[in-house]
């Protein structure tokens, strides 16, 4: 039987379309087994300091304790002369300390952020930014394209996904290095609004119970490139 060309053009297209969706996941597949080789991110424990300078606020720094086995996190901050503290337990209960007590001053509280809802952003937040790209796995709701581009003067694959739920914005660009398949950066896009967004310069990596999280984070503005701040991973802290 010979198949017409109509045939023969939507039977080369859908080919193509499930050729690219292999490579797009063999992609990401690659990348997460350079980062977790032993495929421990779902039960892994980060407990990180981390100097985060911004241009607003050079001494920024935050202590960072998520627990994924057991559902658990905590982000401690500087506030001024305070440190706050925001809790997520198992039983997803949320708390927020100033000082290491509950704090009523609701003028502190509008200043400090210290509002209990804020804590699941938060949680969401690092542990996806600290989790890539294992933690894809869980946020990401599709693969829109991929492509090769020169990323920071680097031939890298750049992976356009959508998350399931907005981390600053739902769309987001990987850049994965084409010579050891480790990440090289990431933006955070706004399709209907070019001016707003941020590129995620990474470098260097620690290595953290076969974890290879990258350890430098350098923020710059999308649309001009305009740096905006720092987020260092300092040391592991040990308990």
């Amino acid at each position: 039987m010979k198949l017409s060309i109509t045939g023969l053009l939507l039977f080369f297209l859908i080919g193509c379309s499930e050729k690219t969706k292999v490579d797009d996941q063999s992609i990401l597949e690659k990348t997460i087994a350079v980062h977790d080789s032993l495929d421990t991110w779902q039960t892994a424990t980060l407990n990180l300091h981390i100097q985060e300078p911004r241009v607003s606020n050079p001494s920024r720094y935050s202590i960072l304790k998520l627990d994924n086995e057991n559902n658990t996190f905590e982000l401690s901050r500087n506030r001024d002369e305070h440190i706050s503290k925001h809790i997520i337990e198992s039983n997803g209960n949320s708390s927020v300390l100033l000082d290491g007590k509950v704090e009523t001053d609701t003028t502190l509280i509008q200043k400090y952020r210290l509002d209990a809802s804020r804590s699941i952003g938060y949680k969401n937040f690092y542990k996806l930014l600290y989790g890539l790209p294992m933690s894809l796995e869980e946020a990401m709701k599709e693969v829109v394209s991929t492509s090769d581009i020169l990323f920071n003067n680097e031939n890298c694959y750049s992976i356009e996904i959508e998350l399931k739920e907005a981390i600053i914005s739902k769309f987001w660009n990987i850049y994965v290095s084409k010579n050891d398949m480790t990440l090289k950066g990431v933006d955070i896009v706004f399709p209907d609004d070019p001016e707003k967004g941020d590129r995620i310069y990474f470098d260097g990596t620690i290595n953290i119970d076969g974890l290879k999280i990258p350890r430098i984070r350098h923020w710059h503005e999308l649309k001009d490139d305009t740096y905006s701040g720092s987020d260092l991973i300092i040391k592991e802290i040990q308990e």
